[in-house]
């Protein structure tokens, strides 16, 4: 199919795009995330219903009507949880079924077993060995910050049935024998071999406390190092929100919170302090903290500045998809909730949409601080609400500073001409090879 570019720059990036594209890996992490995407579009609803609605620090908790009483309310908080759990608290389970899957079937082996061969080492590696409770699991594990893991350990277990089974009978006729001992057999070893791995490695790596380590060091680098100058706390903020970026682009979790939900810093304190004895936000002594800029400019629609990306398709995609999954994703995204549109185009992995991914966040802290240092708005530094929507965010934050919201419609505005030109790529890149038609081969 010819495309037509409108630059050597655009051809560049969706030629090197598509050659990336021919991996393996990236097919398999591309589709994997296709498969998730209704469960991650599912939970991000009942997410939005759990912190920002009944939520004790949710968003919309002191404006809708109370609950009639305390039990309808565990009722419907019980219900949530449980809907979450399974739902976007479960997505790496999926994850690694479906990476399992795809590359044993790339292998010409059963795809099938090999997909609940990795769900069940999932859920031994996660499994945490507890006296106070029988059956437990690391349940950040299975949720999105375990993607990462979950789909290279699928592919680990795709190569195991490659090395140690022989092609499943029938499969190049796209269907597998009908003999469901035959199929057993032919993958009893790599089943066998797997199961042994993954109780080793949760034995000694233990995952459940050392997927913990690195996370805990440098969160506490964020929150407790306290730069000697404003240009010292930009820089620092700055460098903690890319590494972030970097880290939530490859399903992992970074060091900020998009619903801003870590522990406040102590920089933060005393803007919060210097704000409530002077009863204003202008001139706090510390402009440049996590709060002043990454959760007041950079998570509109959750990392990344997702709601430009949204606004932009909207705009000027003529993709089906695309347009389908920015309509679906908009309303949790609205409150920083991103999972939906992350799985769905997808964004997570996806080497077209890496540089807006970090520029657009960045750009807007960058505009931001210049805004905060020319005088021209007072920096954010009261508490909001979690799941408060990210246009309102420096608004609420600054105590109804009208200056602020300018910026932040500015901002959008800003995120959204980031990502116009790389929604086009992406969509030439589909219709060049289009990784999601292949889904509904058995």
């Amino acid at each position: 199919m010819k495309v037509q570019f409108n630059s050597k720059l655009e051809e560049n990036l969706v030629r090197g795009t598509l050659k990336i594209q021919k991996l393996l890996i990236y097919r398999v992490i591309q589709k994997t995330l296709l498969l998730i995407f209704p469960f991650a579009l599912f939970g991000s609803f009942v997410k939005i219903i759990q912190t920002v609605v009944i939520g004790k620090e949710g968003f919309l908790t002191d404006i809708l009507p109370p609950f009639g009483n305390d039990a309808i309310f565990r009722l419907i908080d019980n219900v949530t949880n449980g809907l979450y759990n399974l739902s976007l608290g479960w997505v790496s389970v999926i994850a690694i079924f479906g990476a399992a899957k795809y590359t044993a079937k790339y292998y010409h082996r059963d795809d099938q077993l090999a997909g609940i061969t990795g769900i069940s080492t999932l859920l031994i590696m996660d499994y945490t060995y507890s006296k106070t409770q029988p059956i437990s699991f690391h349940a950040q594990i299975l949720g999105m910050r375990g993607l990462l893991f979950a789909i290279i350990s699928g592919m680990v277990i795709g190569w195991v049935f490659k090395i140690f089974s022989r092609s499943a009978p029938n499969l190049e006729k796209n269907q597998l024998s009908n003999s469901i001992l035959e199929r057993t057999f032919i993958s009893l070893r790599p089943i066998i071999i797997t199961f042994i791995l993954a109780i080793i490695f949760s034995t000694l790596i233990n995952v459940t406390y050392y997927s913990e380590a690195p996370g805990n060091f440098i969160n506490a680098l964020s929150t407790e190092t306290t730069p000697s100058n404003d240009w010292a706390q930009l820089g620092k903020t700055l460098i903690f929100s890319i590494y972030t970026l970097i880290m939530s682009f490859f399903g992992w979790s970074g060091t900020y919170s998009a619903l801003g939900v870590e522990k406040m810093d102590a920089l933060s304190t005393i803007n919060l302090n210097y704000a409530l004895q002077k009863h204003t936000a202008w001139n706090a002594p510390n402009p440049f903290t996590s709060a002043t800029l990454y959760h007041a400019f950079a998570t509109y629609g959750g990392t990344g500045a997702i709601l430009g990306l949204i606004i932009a398709i909207l705009i000027i995609s003529k993709d089906k998809d695309f347009q389908t999954v920015a309509r679906w994703a908009m309303i949790p995204s609205l409150f920083n909730i991103s999972s939906g549109v992350m799985t769905g185009i997808p964004i997570l992995f996806n080497v077209i949409f890496l540089i807006p991914f970090i520029l657009a966040p960045l750009a807007n802290m960058l505009m931001a601080a210049l805004a905060i240092a020319l005088h021209l708005m007072p920096p954010s530094v009261y508490p909001v609400p979690i799941g408060t929507p990210g246009p309102l965010t420096a608004f609420i934050a600054t105590n109804g500073s009208w200056q602020a919201l300018v910026f932040s419609v500015l901002a959008i505005i800003l995120s959204v001409y980031i990502y116009l030109p790389f929604v086009k790529m992406a969509a030439k890149v589909k219709l060049l090879d289009n990784l999601g038609i292949e889904e509904g081969e058995s």
